[in-house]
Formats: C-alpha cells, structure tokens, sequence
C-alpha cells in the first residue's frame, strides 16, 4: 500500500442520495452522484461499475474501501455496507468506516471556512448536521466549526426549544436532509441553515487519516450504526384477509 498516496473508493448511502468517489490522497479524482429515493440496491453497485470505466482500472488498484458506517437511512446502510464488504472480501482490501453525520460536518465546514468573508456564514462557531428521520426526528450531534465532534450521535424529537443553549453561545449552522423540517420550527437569530447532500467526497479527510492510521474494520463483523432498531411500515391496505377453506 501506499501510505503516502492512498487511492481509496469511497461508497455512501446513508440517506436517499447515492454517491461513490475515488481519491488520490486528498484530491477527489472522480465522482458519480445519483438522487434517486429507494433505488440504492438497484443502482450502486452500477455506479461502482461505471466509476471504473471511467478511471481504466478496477478494485484492484484501490488501497482500501470507505463506506459511511450511519446512522441514516436503515436499507441504504445495509446495502451500501453489504456492498462495500463484498468488494473487501473479494479483493483482500482493508475496509474503512466514517460516521454519516461525521461526513456531512466536514462538507459543511469546508464551505464556512472557505467563505470567511461571507456575510452568510461570518460568525459560524458550531455545525448540526442532521439526518432525516421519521415526523419530526433527526440522528444528529454537535461539531465545532472545523468538524470536531462534541457530542454523541443521538436519535431527536425536535421541538421549538431544542438546542436553545447552544443557539444562545453563538451561531450555530443546521445542515443536511434533516435541518430542512427543523428550519420550520427553530426560529432564532443565530440559527443558519445550509441544505448540503450527504456525498462520498464529506469521507475524505477521515478516511485518509484512519487509514494512515492503519484504522481497519473487521470485514467479517462489520455491520452498520443504525442508532435504532428498523421498523418495517405497515400497509395502507391493511392485513391480509384471510378466506377460509
């Protein structure tokens, strides 16, 4: 392996956008993003496909496999890590792991420190990436504004009153698919809110560092961080009738 040069896929399903990445170190080589609700099965592992065909190489010449560990969406984790595990086993490659909110915190930082002079983020001291869950729940943490974490990922029911301490430390910036429902309730002045997707390339900085680090998964017994237990829908139709014999 090169550890100076690590060329790393990277596969992200955490939410209903679908993204893989390749990257030389930091610098992202190659991209394909899909926005296309419930077809994660259907699509990634063609995304991968076509992301090959596009550089002239194959898995072979990858270091190593990033995959976003969750929380998020309960079949898009499952796929995406099923997925990532399966090219693991199959090419003897090390398999990495980044946090779905960690992701979305790094993409979010990256535009607050790259617009210092922007009006729109100037004062920005902490970043609550969020991930949509069910009514008015979000998998959320708090980051400083360079995506250090600081809090525990947790599972939320988001009222009016929710992180009114920190809102009254500073100005606090709300970003991913889950601060969208949340702007509908949260109304202060140091309440910013960024709509960012959840991308491959959000995995870079950590993936990189971890796999310097030599920061492996255990392939075998990986399994993603769903935070909760899945809970299937019930139909609209309602139970089966049953006719008798």
């Amino acid at each position: 392996m090169s550890t100076a040069e690590p060329l790393l896929l990277y596969i992200e399903t955490s939410t209903e956008v679908c993204s893989v990445a390749i990257s030389s170190s930091d610098v992202v080589l190659y991209r394909k993003i899909v926005r296309e609700p419930k077809a994660h099965a259907r699509i990634i592992a063609p995304m991968i496909e076509d992301l090959f065909k596009e550089v002239g190489f194959g898995i072979e010449k990858c270091d190593a496999v990033v995959v976003s560990e969750g929380p998020g969406s309960y079949t898009g984790l499952r796929v995406g890590v099923a997925l990532a595990k399966g090219l693991c086993f199959a090419s003897r490659k090390p398999l990495i792991s980044v946090g779905s909110l960690d992701l979305l915190a790094n993409l979010a930082s990256d535009i607050v420190l790259s617009q210092k002079s922007s009006q729109e983020y100037s004062g920005v001291e902490s970043i609550v990436p969020m991930i949509d869950a069910r009514r008015m729940e979000v998998y959320t943490a708090t980051y400083t504004k360079d995506a250090q974490r600081l809090t525990p990922v947790e599972a939320l029911v988001v009222d009016e009153n929710s992180f009114a301490v920190l809102l009254s430390k500073g100005v606090t910036l709300f970003c991913g698919d889950g601060s969208a429902k949340v702007s509908t309730i949260i109304d202060h002045p140091n309440a910013k809110f960024l709509s960012i997707d959840s991308i491959a390339e959000g995995m870079v900085k950590r993936a990189v560092t971890k796999f310097r680090e030599g920061l492996f998964e255990d392939v075998a017994y990986f399994e993603p961080f769903y935070l909760k237990d899945f809970r299937a829908g019930v139909s609209k139709r309602g139970p089966l009738n049953m006719k008798s014999r």
